[in-house]
């Protein structure tokens, strides 16, 4: 039986004995998520840390935040066929100038 199952069992056991029907699964989880996000932060200030900031200061530190996310799964792990080692790609990126217009062939 999943919970929605039993939301309805519940919900006509509320109906026949003249009571309110309980919440439907799912209604008050974002509640349950912040007072869990609330808590975490009040027990990094007693604790003397940071209150914000803990999740990404970590995912940072592990390699898995930041401006690492941009950059390709083969310029992360794929060797340099030279040997030497690799270096930043260019950031500039592709030029902003419009175009040089096709001319079609004569024909």
């Amino acid at each position: 039986m999943n919970a929605m199952h039993q939301y309805l069992f519940d919900a006509h056991r509320a109906a026949r004995l003249g009571e309110p029907p309980p919440p439907a699964p799912g209604t008050h989880d974002l509640a349950v998520l912040r007072a869990v996000r609330d808590r975490r932060r009040f027990e990094r200030v007693l604790a003397g840390r940071p209150a914000r900031g803990g999740l990404r200061g970590a995912l940072r530190r592990a390699g898995l935040f930041g401006a690492s996310l941009f950059r390709t799964a083969r310029s992360r792990t794929a060797p340099s066929l030279t040997g030497r080692p690799r270096t930043a790609p260019s950031r500039t990126g592709p030029s902003r100038t419009a175009p040089v217009p096709c001319r079609r062939p004569a024909g």
